[in-house]
């Protein structure tokens, strides 16, 4: 049975790549790394509790390296361009 993580494990960094870039301001979604353990549920619960807003859907990859990536998509109405200014991800 799989105790539930707190969002600091989760969620490790944002990802700060010009795709990353391109996703926040195209497809109103931010990219995180985070641990591998970590299931979508837990991947939602992480970010909602941390930033206090609501998820659309939510991808998960897993690199050829190990690591784990989530495309968190937002709904229309919080732009993720203006949550990626709050987390210093754009200036």
């Amino acid at each position: 049975m799989q105790t539930s993580m707190d969002y600091q494990q989760v969620l490790k960094y944002p990802l700060v790549t010009e795709a990353a870039i391109q996703s926040i301001i195209k497809e109103n979604t931010l990219v995180f790394m985070v641990d591998v353990c970590a299931n979508k549920k837990d991947i939602r619960n992480a970010f909602e509790n941390m930033l206090k807003i609501k998820t659309k859907k939510i991808n998960t990859l897993i690199n050829y390296d190990g690591t784990k990536k989530a495309y968190i998509q937002l709904p229309p109405e919080n732009q993720a361009a203006t949550i990626a200014k709050r987390l210093k991800i754009l200036a």
